[in-house]
């Protein structure tokens, strides 16, 4: 019994750890340009933006 539950605090631990890192991932603002649209034809919403590009 005590080598199951060894185990399973193991790997609660390991995916409490991938939870967290794939929850940073998602939630980092940085990653993602919203003025940036590849392969769109739709232009930004302002153009008096800076960055907003719109690339086909």
């Amino acid at each position: 019994m005590f080598v199951l539950a060894r185990r399973l605090t193991i790997v609660t631990l390991i995916m409490t750890i991938f939870a967290l890192a794939f929850a940073a991932l998602v939630a980092q603002p940085g990653r993602r340009d919203p003025g940036m649209r590849v392969g769109s034809a739709t232009s930004c919403h302002h153009p008096a933006i800076p960055h907003c590009v719109a690339t086909l």
